[in-house]
């Protein structure tokens, strides 16, 4: 686990609260998970702060996508990435993600500003022990330290890390830091939302957050810090039997598939129209839409790394080909649960739980839509918001001022 530093410490915008703010992302927590099982650390930010019932994702509600969202508060079709894997015809390249990607490395592919450059272009110290393209230079900002993902590194060590941030002295102490957790989702996928696995990995998880908590009560700066939990998207089960094959509907010579299941970005090598109209009504469980001609509330229309045609499946569903379906195991792999779907469905909410001075105490309010985050921790840090799809007035019900 490498720290790279990149900056000196700023002098401290004298707008907003002095408290440290830290943001939590739990991948593919669903917003029904604190219910499930003990979490008595949870329950402590909970009670002692303020629970939305739901944190809705954007569409696709895809890990890279919402990542992305939550810390730049523009939507996929704005901040440019639009899925997990991408084709951009400019760049006559493709974004993958995954430990060593280098498209993840590479601030081209980035087109809003993330709140650690913008706390560090108003002279906030920003640090990140990792979260989804916190490790790249981003219209030529880093954050002043942080980590190149490894998903090796433990829960611990990255609880670890944000206390000893918290321990500099004061001219180098950050002001915003974030960390990241994948387990859950993987166990969501691997097992279902509803698995004795799940209820295993919440508690795991909700060991961590007392890890920070007493790590701060020992500090004496729990009520001094604010905290922020959220997670991406939920998961939604899905089953072997819920199959929708495109190769039953068109040879699949005649197109690339961009991404997979359960948004198909579909890219013809030839003709648009002929492909299009054999799977527009091909399967009831499957929506096609034309490039800018999704439902506006999807806010998917107007990038080019959106491809020609987009295929949704509905809820429970799975898109596929029998071809990959039949070989090995790739069956098995499809049968337990995902996300990616329209967030309509209240399975792909995720979580927002804020704990601190800036927060309320005691409080649930409503569901909230995630691209308004960004300005609510502009807010919180005392910072000028970039250009952003959200607007303060739809999270004051949280804030304590």
């Amino acid at each position: 686990m490498a720290l790279v530093i990149t900056g000196c410490p700023h002098d401290e915008n004298s707008e907003g609260s002095s408290a440290a703010l830290i943001i939590i992302s739990m991948d593919g927590f669903r917003w029904d998970y604190f219910d499930k099982t003990d979490t008595p650390n949870f329950d402590k930010l909970i009670d002692g702060g303020s629970r939305a019932a739901a944190l809705i994702p954007s569409f696709p509600s895809k890990t890279f996508p919402n990542h992305i969202t939550i810390v730049t508060g523009r939507y996929p079709e704005n901040h440019g990435i639009i899925a997990n894997r991408m084709y951009d015809p400019i760049f006559d390249k493709y974004y993958y993600i995954g430990q060593g990607s280098a498209p993840v490395l590479d601030g081209k592919w980035y087109d809003a500003e993330p709140i650690w450059v913008t706390a560090e272009k108003q002279n906030q110290t920003a640090m990140t022990m990792f979260w989804p393209i916190s490790e790249a230079e981003i219209m030529g900002v880093r954050p002043s330290e942080y980590f190149v993902y490894d998903g090796s590194v433990s829960h611990n060590d990255r609880v670890d890390q944000l206390l000893k941030w918290l321990d500099y002295p004061s001219t180098k102490r950050p002001r915003f830091m974030s960390t990241y957790f994948s387990h859950l989702d993987n166990i969501g996928h691997r097992y279902g939302p509803d698995s004795e696995e799940v209820k295993s990995a919440i508690r795991e998880m909700d060991r961590t957050i007392g890890r920070l908590v007493n790590g701060l009560k020992s500090r004496e700066i729990f009520q001094k810090v604010n905290i922020i939990l959220v997670s991406d998207h939920g998961m939604a089960t899905t089953s072997s039997d819920s199959m929708i094959f495109l190769d039953d509907y068109i040879n699949m010579d005649n197109v690339s598939v961009v991404d997979w299941t359960p948004v198909a970005a579909i890219r013809p090598k030839g003709d648009v129209e002929p492909i299009y109209e054999k799977l527009k009504n091909a399967h009831p469980k499957m929506s096609i839409y034309k490039k800018g001609k999704a439902p506006a509330r999807l806010h998917y229309n107007n990038h080019r790394r959106i491809q020609p045609i987009t295929a949704v499946a509905d809820e429970h569903w799975s898109i596929s080909t029998r071809e990959y379906f039949n070989e090995g195991d790739h069956n098995e792999g499809l049968g337990q649960a995902t996300h990616g779907y329209d967030p309509i469905y209240p399975s792909m909410g995720g979580v927002f739980v804020g704990h601190g001075p800036a927060f309320k105490s005691g409080l649930s309010g409503p569901g909230i839509t995630n691209i308004h985050l960004y300005e609510m921790m502009c807010k919180i840090l005392g910072l000028t918001p970039a250009e952003n799809d959200g607007n303060i007035d739809s999270t004051r019900v949280f804030l304590s001022q």
